[in-house]
């Protein structure tokens, strides 16, 4: 029988040998560190510069991270994905992060001045709890890009799907200050704006009608986009044309490196992607089909109007990337969308846009970076009647061509400078009716076309002044011109806009300038950060906007008129304040903010009451100006990291709109203030998403808001035999209060190969099939008061299974 202190002296000596050892295999295999630069003796101001790109696709990496410990140093790459630090001769230990990507730790010993290409990989999320923070978890902190948001595709696919699948337009309304005006809804109201007073682009191109189905669905696959940015507070000065808010998509690139591709199918739609290299490590494709198969669905409303309908969908892209170098890259972006929806069996609807964008990014030094930006888009809508009766087509379109140039100086760290200029042609074809029957009673028309012509020069200067201030300061001139050729009208002074007061005509030849407008634009934004965890922002933001959408309806349809601002419709000019408090949490993984605007309009379009919109040579005749104004509270809480994150959004908002004309009769709701057909006061979203495992997660998200703005008859009465309604004031009813649970459950199978390997998805939509009214319309009957009655296109709950396999 052993001692006791002979089993401690095997103790003592097996513990000795260990640490022994360790610190021998330690001294003998330090940390491997590359040695950048050439060792000249240089002690201080050693400059490292590089550039990270995806390691597939060769993409720039815009907005990665990049992190030294040592020295508590964050910088963000720039849209040419590079970078650059002033450091002293010293070890460090560089950190670069990318939402979606892994992590990259890469030891240095700085020397010398020197370069770096870093190449990062995406991540294949198998740990149990999920990251949904960007690709800064502290750029809410310390940005001075107040009220700007960038949601990366994986994000959003920690939301419930609508329909089966992502969709990038609702994924933005779930945050605070962006609403819809209901289900079925296209584009977005921020901040109290309509949806025309956004400018929505895909790789630069505009987006004129950014829905399917008129709005629901999405008309960007997310499987060509990596990332979209919205700008609803203080927006660069490289963006106008609009007056709310600014939608930037950037889409997603091909493989340089080897073929592979992704097919979808759900309930309603399916989608077919593929990518690879066109010239290996130089230049890569990726094409994307998506189409509907959503007849069945609408074959199973309750609607006896919509059930006898037929819809149909499709969407295409195809984008050419080639990162030809570190200095240069050059991307081609080719969409289209479109979409038919016969309605009742007779008159069909549709919609198509097409856009193409060529982007080249080049870092024409160590300091100065240049983008250019080329694009064409055309959006054609129309309505044709296929009843046997009187059969016609009416047919419109808008043609948008321009460019951007634009370069960018970095005068430091954290201080840079960028300028540039923008030119786009307009031409709008507001509308032509053509008879198609063989014997027809319904005469051809064709309304006048529009050409306008936008230009700008802006800059901007970004700084920091120590770690607890930041500044951004920048300037727009815009200057438009509205172009023949045109028969413009002349009207009796002192008497309202009209048809009877119409005194003469001007004839004005092909690019002759009928008007002219122009102004500043500035906007500020400044930074104060109490510590690294909050900070409190004030911004002030000014936009000119010379197209409108007309329309007597709250969302986009194509029964809608887009109208250049000529002599009689001014440019709307929007001017907007804004304070937030923003403030993280327990290592940023509780992430809130508070943040409070007020916005000013004016030349905000309005229609007299009884106007005819359709097929109108003199848009004048039948609008009036209006004043507006919008202010509101936003309040959000996310929760970044665990296996339950997700976050709270509230909103109180109201959007007010105000007409005074010397002419009475003109004026609407007597001159007093009424709300906007998108004023919601209330908005409230809670988003949740639990990861049960590395494959298995739930979803779910519950939207409330008031419901909007809605104008009632409050009387009939007989007009020459025909029963008419009467209305009062405008908007002083609202519909019913919205609100929906929709739930999903998203299941991860891999590495049996089989059939069903890829990504499950099951979810509902409207789970306890609250019948939210879409709109309300009203019934005649004999001897009452008109009836109304309630048009709910989601009353039941909507089950839908998707399926998904990556090749």
């Amino acid at each position: 029988m052993r001692s006791k202190p002979d089993g401690m002296k095997k103790l003592l000596l097996v513990t000795f040998l260990f640490f022994g050892l360790t610190s021998l295999w330690a001294q003998n295999n330090p940390i491997k560190r590359e040695v950048i630069g050439r060792d000249v003796g240089q002690l201080k101001g050693i400059r490292l510069s590089g550039r990270i790109i995806d390691e597939i696709t060769g993409q720039a990496m815009v907005g990665a991270t990049v992190s030294i410990p040592e020295l508590n140093l964050t910088r963000i790459t720039d849209n040419n994905g590079s970078f650059e630090l002033v450091l002293d001769r010293a070890e460090y230990t560089l950190e670069f992060r990318y939402v979606g990507y892994e992590t990259k730790i890469y030891p240095i010993t700085a020397v010398g001045d020197g370069r770096l290409s870093i190449r990062m990989i995406q991540e294949d999320f198998t740990l149990d709890d999920v990251v949904i923070y960007g690709s800064d978890p502290e750029k809410n902190i310390r940005s001075t890009n107040m009220g700007a948001v960038t949601l990366s595709v994986n994000t959003m696919r920690e939301l419930p799907p609508f329909l089966g699948e992502v969709d990038i337009v609702r994924s933005l309304a779930t945050l605070p200050g962006v609403s819809q005006v209901g289900e079925a809804s296209s584009g977005l109201n921020v901040r109290g704006g309509g949806v025309d007073q956004n400018l929505i682009q895909f790789a630069g191109a505009p987006i004129y009608n950014p829905s399917h189905m008129f709005g629901l669905f999405t008309a960007f696959n997310p499987d060509m986009v990596n990332d979209v940015t919205l700008y609803k507070a203080v927006v660069p000065a490289r963006f106008g044309g609009r007056s709310s808010a600014i939608l930037d998509i950037a889409p997603k690139a091909g493989s340089v490196d080897k073929w592979g591709g992704e097919v979808m199918a759900s309930s309603y739609s399916g989608k077919i992607s593929l990518n690879g290299p066109l010239i290996k490590n130089k230049v890569s494709v990726l094409g994307g089909f998506r189409a509907s198969y959503i007849n069945w669905l609408l074959q199973s409303l309750t609607n006896p109007t919509l059930n006898t309908s037929n819809a149909n969908f499709y969407d295409g892209n195809l984008i050419i990337n080639a990162p030809l170098s570190d200095r240069n890259e050059f991307t081609y972006s080719y969409y289209t969308s479109y979409d038919d929806f016969a309605f009742a069996s007779d008159t069909t609807i549709s919609w198509k846009n097409t856009a193409h964008s060529l982007i080249w990014k080049s870092k024409l030094s160590e300091k100065l970076a240049m983008e250019a930006n080329g694009f064409y888009t055309l959006y054609d809508y129309g309505i044709f009647n296929r009843s046997g009766i009187n059969d016609f087509e009416i047919n419109s379109d808008i043609k948008d061509l321009g460019g951007r140039l634009f370069f960018s100086y970095a005068l430091g760290e954290n201080n840079k400078i960028t300028a540039g200029a923008e030119y786009k042609q307009l031409n709008i074809q507001p509308g032509e009716l053509i008879p198609t029957g063989v014997e027809e009673e319904i005469l051809p028309k064709k309304v006048q076309n529009e050409s306008g012509r936008e230009m700008a020069a802006h800059f901007q200067h970004e700084f920091e002044l120590g770690e607890k201030v930041g500044f951004s300061y920048g300037l727009r001139y815009d200057l438009y011109h509205y172009l023949g050729p045109r028969v413009v009208r002349s009207y009796q002074a002192g008497k309202p806009v009209s048809d009877g007061s119409a005194i003469a005509e001007t004839a004005y030849g092909e690019g002759e300038v009928i008007q002219t407008y122009d102004g500043l634009a500035p906007r500020a934004s400044f930074r104060y950060s109490f510590n690294k965890a909050s900070s409190v922002k004030l911004g002030y933001n000014k936009m000119y906007q010379f197209i409108h959408l007309i329309s007597n309806t709250a969302t986009i349809a194509p029964s809608d008129v887009w109208k250049l601002s000529d002599g009689f419709i001014q440019p709307q000019i929007a001017d907007q304040f804004s304070l937030g408090y923003y403030n993280n949490f327990k290592g940023n993984i509780f992430e809130t903010s508070v943040e409070v605007y007020y916005k000013d309009l004016q030349n905000v379009v309005e229609y007299k009451d009884g106007a005819n919109l359709i097929l109108q040579n003199h848009l004048e005749t039948e609008l009036i100006p209006a004043e507006g104004k919008s202010y509101g509270a936003e309040f959000y809480v996310k929760k970044n990291l665990g296996r339950l994150t997700g976050w709270i959004s509230y909103t109180y908002s109201r959007s007010l709109r105000r007409v005074i004309t010397p002419f009475e009769e003109e004026n609407i709701n007597d001159g007093k203030w009424y709300a906007a057909n998108f004023d919601k006061p209330h908005d409230l979203t809670l988003i949740g998403n639990y990861k049960v495992s590395t494959n298995t997660s739930f979803s779910a998200t519950f939207a409330y808001s008031t419901g909007r703005p809605i104008t009632f008859p409050e009387a009939k009465f007989d007009f020459s035999g025909n029963n008419l309604a009467y209305f009062n004031d405008r908007n002083k009813q609202r519909l019913p209060d919205f609100h929906r649970l929709d739930f999903a459950i998203n299941f991860k199978l891999n590495g049996t190969g089989k059939f069903y390997d890829g990504n499950w998805t099951f979810s509902v939509l409207n789970v306890y099939g609250r019948k939210n009214p879409f709109s309300i319309f009203f019934d005649d009957a004999p001897g009452q008061p008109p009836q109304a009655l309630r048009l709910a296109l989601l009353g039941i709950p909507l089950p839908s299974l998707s399926y998904s396999i990556k090749f």
